[in-house]
C-alpha cells in the first residue's frame, strides 16, 4: 500500500472510530439507549436503502452541477474539484467500500440510533451537518449534509431500522467517492 493511500485511509477512518467510541461510551453510561433494538434486518429494508442511496447520490450530483452554474454556490464545486477529489485520487474501489461502510455504520449509530431518539430529528440532523462542515467557506455543504441527515432520520423513523439509513448512507458515500475519483480523471485528460 502506498503511503499517500494509507494516510488518506487512516485520516478518514480515525474520526469514525472516535464516533464509534463516543457511541460505545454513551451506551455504557446510558444502557437503556442501546440502539441494538433498531437493527431490524430485512431484504426489503436493504433494497429500499440501496435505492434511496442511489437517489440521494443523484440528487447530490445534480446539486454539484447546479452549483457550478450559480456563482454564489460555485464554492461547492471548488470543494469537490479542488479539495476532495485530489485527496481521494489514489484510492481504489475496495478503499471506497471500506470508507463507505465504516462511515455509514459509525455515523448512523450515533446520529440516528442515539442522538435522534434523544434530541429529535432536527437537532440530530443539524449535528450531522456540522460534522460535515469542512470550513465556513463551504457552509453550503453542511446545509446539504443537514438535509441528507433529515432524510436519513426520516428513513429511520419510517422503518424502525437502522439498516435503512446505514444502507442509504453507504451507497450514497460509495457513489460519491467514485464520482470524486472520476472528477480527478477528467481533470487529467484536460
Amino acid at each position: 500500500m502506498n503511503y499517500k493511500r494509507e494516510k488518506v485511509l487512516w485520516s478518514a477512518i480515525t474520526p469514525q472510530m472516535v464516533i464509534l467510541l463516543i457511541s460505545i461510551v454513551w451506551i455504557w453510561v446510558l444502557p437503556k439507549s442501546n440502539p441494538i433494538r433498531y437493527f431490524n434486518f430485512s431484504t426489503k429494508v436493504i433494497l429500499e436503502g440501496a435505492l434511496t442511496g442511489v437517489c440521494l447520490s443523484l440528487a447530490g450530483y445534480l446539486v454539484y452541477k447546479l452549483a457550478g452554474k450559480i456563482k454564489r454556490f460555485s464554492v461547492l464545486t471548488e470543494l469537490f474539484d479542488e479539495v476532495l477529489s485530489p485527496v481521494f485520487k489514489d484510492l481504489m474501489l475496495i478503499d471506497f467500500l471500506l470508507l463507505s461502510l465504516t462511515s455509514s455504520f459509525c455515523e448512523e449509530i450515533l446520529f440516528r440510533g442515539l442522538l435522534l431518539p434523544s434530541i429529535g430529528i432536527i437537532l440530530s440532523s443539524v449535528a450531522f451537518g456540522l460534522l460535515h462542515l469542512p470550513g465556513m467557506k463551504y457552509w453550503f455543504y453542511a446545509v446539504w449534509a443537514t438535509c441528507s441527515g433529515l432524510l436519513l432520520g426520516w428513513l429511520f423513523i419510517f422503518s424502525g431500522s437502522l439498516w435503512l439509513p446505514i444502507t442509504a448512507h453507504a451507497v450514497n458515500n460509495f457513489i460519491g467517492l467514485v464520482l470524486l475519483k472520476n472528477l480527478q480523471k477528467k481533470k487529467k485528460k484536460l
